[in-house]
């Protein structure tokens, strides 16, 4: 059986653990990143869609104005009823 003999000296064992350590810090640096941007972009598509609904409701209302013209007042039933008991009974 071949024997290789390894030996593992504290330098490069201190080395290797700081180099896992970097590598392992610009990964997860590089995947913040892409999610604070895509945060972003969602924080920014969120105002602009709430601003759109802002506008809408804005025209809503403008024309809710525009077509409140009352023509004739309602009166509600209870009352012409009472009315024509009181006249009824004079």
């Amino acid at each position: 059986m071949l024997n290789v003999e390894f030996t593992l000296t504290v330098l490069s064992l201190m080395l290797m653990c700081s180099g896992a350590l970097l590598t392992g810090y610009l990964l997860r640096s590089r995947q913040l990143k892409k999610k604070q941007f895509k945060i972003s972009e969602l924080r920014k598509e969120i105002v602009y869609n709430h601003a759109q609904i802002l506008e809408l409701q804005t025209e809503y209302v403008n024309l809710e104005k525009e077509m409140k013209i009352v023509k004739a007042p309602v009166l509600p039933m209870n009352t012409i009823i009472s009315e024509k008991k009181e006249t009824a009974a004079l």
